[in-house]
């Protein structure tokens, strides 16, 4: 017999308030979360669009300039210069994606060195950007450490004027900022990498499986959300981390050679005061970074479907 009337009133009443108080615990629990996106993300972007329809320069009210700015930045050499070398970063992806997979399934496979690897991958990740630079600005210097070195082992032939040569500079300045981010990406692999059933190895050990095999077979199948995740985050970073090497080692030189959205937004609205049009260079970053996060969000999505029905 099924329970009384009354029984299940009250069944459905304690139920009822039950799932109210779990709505409210976590109203309030991303409440917080909430309010900082607010404040520090959405609030701003929104001011910052608002502010690129003005002209205004340090001290002044502004006044309302409609789309002249975006006009403007449209027949800009510098900002069509700044969008092509972020553009040469992008392709510069593969490696962030491939290095740190590789370095952490080193590690998590125990080859011989992976102590070593272990124990100063993540280093670099731990200093400032700007002390980073600095460094590295003394390092890659044409009369620096690193070409006194490749002329005293003969290979004075590769000795470039690393940061001063519009062909490399750019490059050398990707290799920098990989250094320094390079353990944040083997901590994220390490994370995916731990999900992967131990069995799985012991079976392609017995095949006689080698590395690569591993690699290309077991790892990056089973890890492909991981790698999708890291491959956002840097597509995004790669545009907005740069900023303090920059700053520290070329100052988006030679010429603009190493110029990039982010910091000629600081030296279009800081340096020379022109607070509207560097506001809005800084809209079209956002929108540059934009559709590249869509299409990558939009193909893990499609790719992750298709495993699914597989």
């Amino acid at each position: 017999m099924g329970a009384p009337a009354p029984a299940r009133r009250i069944a459905s009443t304690a139920s009822g308030a039950q799932r109210r108080r779990d709505t409210l615990v976590g109203i309030l629990l991303v409440l917080p979360a909430i309010l900082l996106a607010l404040g520090f993300k959405i609030v701003p972007l929104i001011r910052g669009i608002y502010a690129s329809f003005f002209v205004s320069q340090f001290g002044e009210t502004g006044h309302w300039a409609g789309l002249a700015n975006y006009l403007r930045m449209l027949g800009d050499p510098k900002v069509l210069e700044a969008f092509l070398n972020a553009g040469k970063v992008v392709l510069t992806l593969p490696a962030w994606v491939i290095l740190p997979l590789f370095v952490a399934l080193l590690i998590f496979q125990r080859t011989p060195g992976w102590r070593l690897f272990r124990a100063v991958y993540f280093l670099p990740y731990t200093i400032a950007p700007v002390i980073v630079g600095q460094v590295f600005r003394e390092l890659l210097h044409a009369q620096g450490p690193l070409n006194e070195l490749l002329r005293k082992i003969g290979l004075g032939f590769l000795a470039l004027s690393w940061l001063g040569d519009k062909r490399v500079a750019l490059f050398s300045l990707v290799g920098v900022v990989l250094w320094s981010y390079f353990g944040l990406g083997v901590v994220t692999y390490l994370a995916g990498l731990g999900t992967i059933p131990d069995e799985l190895f012991d079976a392609a050990a017995l095949d006689g499986a080698g590395f690569l095999t591993r690699m290309f077979r077991i790892v990056i199948p089973i890890i492909l959300p991981v790698m999708g995740y890291w491959t956002i985050l840097c597509t995004s970073g790669l545009l907005v981390w740069m900023f303090p090497f920059i700053f520290a080692m070329t100052e988006g030189g030679p010429g603009y050679a190493t110029m990039l959205p982010e910091y000629l937004v600081y030296i279009t609205a800081f340096r020379f005061s022109e607070l509207g049009y560097g506001t809005t260079i800084g809209v079209a970053l956002f929108v540059f970074v934009l559709i590249f996060a869509t299409f990558q969000v939009r193909y893990m999505y499609v790719s992750g479907t298709r495993r699914q029905k597989a």
